[in-house]
């Protein structure tokens, strides 16, 4: 079973359903209107966002 994450709202009054993370991104589905859209699961500069580069 995938538990889902409520993370934050849309300025469209949307209702994001994130996915758990599993890599650099994961899914999130509005649960009004049923858009999707794809949110980053870290901040840059750490964990997924690295990219091999070294921290400045």
């Amino acid at each position: 079973m995938t538990k889902k994450i409520i993370v934050e709202e849309c300025v469209e009054g949307c209702h994001w359903i994130i996915e758990q993370p599993n890599g650099p991104t994961s899914i999130g589905t509005c649960k009004i209107c049923n858009n999707t859209k794809e949110f980053r699961n870290s901040m840059p500069g750490s964990g997924w966002d690295r990219n091999g580069q070294n921290k400045k």
